[in-house]
């Protein structure tokens, strides 16, 4: 599922199937390092969407949530989202970030402009499977 209005209407009635949110985290500084923001946020949603399309109807893909450096609200959210009844909150974060979370999944992030379409696809694709497979693991334990 995805963080809009009609997907959302949904998920109350089935939050028993809809268990799982994933949280993409986003480490910010506008100040100086905008195209370093811009890669790791664009890698972040194509594995975070890429994920959702494969566990349609298991999942929602919530807002990216900014990390600056003297404000961490992960556990706010991973709480609010428990409180509303997700049994499992996966934060989904670029690999260079250094954060402390339950349910933590580092994506490796690099530049996609200069990618070829095919190398593109192929990396996001291996992104996107290492996820998938990080999920599973937390839904079998």
């Amino acid at each position: 599922m995805l963080f809009n209005h009609r997907d959302l209407l949904l998920l109350n009635d089935q939050l028993d199937y809809i268990d799982t949110a994933i949280v993409p985290v986003i480490p910010v500084d506008y100040g100086q390092k905008l195209l370093k923001i811009a890669d790791e946020y664009e890698m972040l949603q194509y594995v975070s969407l890429g994920t959702e399309q494969q566990f349609k109807g298991r999942l929602l893909v919530t807002p990216p949530v900014q990390l600056f450096e003297a404000l961490n609200p992960v556990e706010i959210v991973t709480q609010q989202l428990k409180q509303f009844g997700f049994k499992h909150v996966v934060i989904v974060c670029p690999q260079t970030i250094n954060i402390e979370a339950e349910n933590l999944h580092k994506v490796t992030v690099m530049p996609l402009e200069s990618m070829d379409d095919n190398m593109k696809q192929e990396f996001i694709q291996d992104n996107v499977k290492a996820l998938m497979k990080y999920i599973i693991t937390i839904w079998n334990k």
